[in-house]
């Protein structure tokens, strides 16, 4: 009795994945899964084997190193009347499987869908990040991606991902489906380091809390408001400009009252002797008429320029108020012994 297998879709090819010679058992793996899983979907199904008998071993190695060029696997498929075909690539890094497949549309030359996962050696996940990845890749499904949400208590600690700087906390990173090596770090605490999981459509989130290493003091972190300004202890200090008016009435006052003395004690000397000729049994002065005048006059200007020099000296005080200010206030006041004027202001 012959059993009829039942295919649907496209005739398509399954290509041997191209892997290193030190990887060919790896690469072997895959190519077994993509078969087993296109017989699964009942694919019309042209199988490694079968591709090997059509092709000469040059044409069929240089299909194998096409990847994911539609216009090189359409040439090397040519005349076979494959209309889609999937090829591999298995390579690695330090820490992780490289995997590369694309399902390919000969005949419009283009990648129907693809994919793309680094798979961390050490998760031994391989294999069933393999099988994760083939079916939705057939049905010709564009592969899904994957958030991975990461925070810490120190936001300027250094975050790697599979040996990756990325960033610092918190960190939000839209990642292909699969096992990922998350190290946090910084100075004077303990690293941390966490194998974290992401899955298509779904979101991953993880939070680490970073210690201070034994014998390490943690630096005190200085908010806006708390950081000091260079000198914020120093005693702070007020300038003054002085205007031309006041350094005006300033010299006015010295001048003046320079002035006022000098004609004073001209005026106290004349009438010293004045006084010391005074004879008192004949109530007669021994000085001049010319000298007592003289005596008189020169009292009266000392008298005006102490005068000038008081004035002069107020407007100097008034004026350097407002010159420190710019705010003054004058008040007419009535005391017991008259009318005066109250200026105040601050410097």
């Amino acid at each position: 009795m012959v059993i009829a297998v039942v295919t649907v879709g496209p005739r398509t090819a399954i290509v041997d994945v191209d892997a290193p010679d030190l990887m060919m058992g790896l690469g072997a793996q895959v190519t077994r899964a993509l078969i087993s899983e296109a017989q699964a979907q009942k694919f019309d199904l042209v199988t490694p084997e079968e591709l090997r008998l059509k092709l000469d071993a040059r044409r069929y190695e240089s299909l194998k190193k096409c990847g994911g060029k539609p216009a090189c696997v359409a040439q090397e498929l040519e005349g076979l009347g494959i209309e889609r075909a999937v090829v591999g690539q298995l390579g690695r890094d330090e820490k992780n499987y490289l995997l590369k497949l694309w399902l390919i549309d000969v005949s419009s030359l283009a990648v129907i869908a693809d994919v793309d996962r680094s798979i961390l050696i050490a998760a031994r996940r391989f294999q069933k990040d393999v099988e994760q990845a083939i079916p939705p890749l057939l049905r010709g499904e564009r592969e899904a991606r994957g958030t991975l949400s990461l925070g810490a208590n120190l936001a300027d600690a250094q975050v790697t991902v599979n040996g990756e700087f990325v960033g610092t906390p918190p960190l939000t990173l839209t990642l292909k489906p699969g096992k990922y090596e998350v190290k946090v770090e910084r100075k004077k605490y303990l690293s941390i380091t966490r194998l974290l999981g992401v899955e298509p459509n779904a979101e991953t989130k993880a939070e680490f809390k970073l210690l201070l290493k034994p014998g390490e003091l943690a630096d005190e972190p200085l908010g806006p408001a708390l950081k000091k300004k260079p000198g914020a202890d120093a005693a702070p200090t007020t300038t003054v400009t002085l205007s031309a008016l006041t350094w005006v009435l300033g010299g006015a006052s010295i001048a003046a009252g320079a002035t006022g003395l000098a004609f004073g004690l001209i005026a106290r000397g004349q009438e010293k002797t004045l006084r010391d000729g005074y004879d008192a049994n004949t109530e007669v002065y021994q000085g001049t008429r010319a000298l007592a005048l003289e005596q008189n006059r020169n009292a009266l200007i000392a008298n005006v320029t102490f005068g000038v020099a008081g004035a002069a000296l107020i407007g100097t005080v008034i004026s350097g108020i407002v010159d420190g200010t710019h705010a003054v206030q004058v008040t007419p006041v009535v005391t017991s012994t008259g009318a005066a004027v109250s200026v105040g202001g601050t410097f």
